[in-house]
């Protein structure tokens, strides 16, 4: 991946300053419960194990999410219709294909265009260190960074043309109202994704949001004092250190990240090791060598993890 991205001219972004400005992108239009997508609605839950271990995080405990992928906020209407604003930006990129089954608008598993995508439950399941040990600066190597609580998952913020060209995707691409969208029928969120979850007290340190495939915390833009974070706050991951409420309401000083309102928005790195084969979805059959290659058509994309910590070595 380039370590500059690219950048489109889109009509929410002034490329002389970098500014988007969020009143003028062409949201998504629909505001659709998950029942629209499956009869059972958002099916999620979120356990924690301390007795059992992620394959090579001895001592640090489990941390299981499992759902059906759709988050229990709105969605918007996928695939995008042609009477929507925001289709000819969806109609004019290649939709690619759907390796978790076939698109209805062809009969086979190629899109015609990014707008004929829609969104379907998928089996969301994520094993996690509970307790997770900051190690380094760590690359990601999926399109999944985290799980909310809500039920679905944010991807990183990256995204790819054809010619090999990577931008921002809220500069690239219309999103709904909560900034997310399907890829591969998955519905995944980005960037202010932040501002469709529950804000907490007002001049409060923001709630957790869901965690990162590291294990550690994704909170809100407040931190302690209540003051919203800049990047200025932040390591080049993207995160900081502090005491912060988790989910079972107890006190915690840890490494967490943080969304906020500048880019990019969410997990720039990893701060600790990641099991992708455990957190992506884990799909060996039992008693399988644990260094086994695990693959799957939803939350590994297809792509192969081994089940070991990653990257290898201190």
């Amino acid at each position: 991946m380039p370590a500059t991205l690219s950048q489109l001219a889109t009509s929410w972004t002034d490329t002389s300053t970098n500014i988007i400005t969020l009143s003028k992108i062409p949201l998504v239009q629909g505001s659709n419960n998950a029942t629209v997508y499956d009869p059972q609605g958002s099916v999620f839950q979120m356990l924690t194990i301390p007795t059992q271990d992620v394959y090579g995080f001895p001592g640090q405990g489990t941390r299981l999410f499992v759902g059906n992928g759709l988050p229990s906020t709105p969605m918007g209407t996928y695939p995008v219709q042609s009477s929507d604003p925001a289709y000819s930006y969806y109609a004019a990129l290649p939709g690619g294909t759907n390796p978790a089954g076939t698109s209805v608008a062809t009969g086979n598993p190629a899109y015609v265009n990014a707008a004929a995508i829609g969104i379907s439950p998928y089996p969301l399941v994520s094993f996690l260190p509970l307790n997770p040990v900051k190690s380094g600066f760590y690359p990601i190597n999926s399109l999944i960074v985290g799980i909310t609580l809500t039920g679905a998952v944010w991807h990183v913020e990256k995204a790819n043309d054809a010619s090999g060209n990577y931008y921002n995707p809220l500069n690239a691409l219309p999103t709904d109202q909560c900034y997310g969208h399907p890829y591969n029928q998955q519905y995944h969120h980005h960037s202010y994704s932040w501002k469709c979850f529950d804000q907490g007290t007002s001049g409060q340190q923001s709630p957790v949001y869901g965690f990162a495939l590291d294990g550690f915390p994704i909170t809100g833009p407040r931190g302690p004092d209540g003051r919203e974070l800049t990047n200025a706050d932040l390591d080049i991951c993207h995160g900081t250190e502090s005491e912060i409420t988790m989910p079972d309401g107890t006190r915690k000083f840890t490494y967490h990240y943080v969304l906020n309102r500048e880019y990019p928005h969410s997990v720039g790195c990893f701060r600790g090791k990641v099991n992708y084969n455990q957190a992506l979805g884990p799909d060996n059959p039992p008693n399988t060598s644990p260094e086994a290659l695990g693959t799957n058509p939803f939350m590994k994309e297809g792509f192969a993890y081994f089940n070991r910590a990653s990257p290898v070595g201190p």
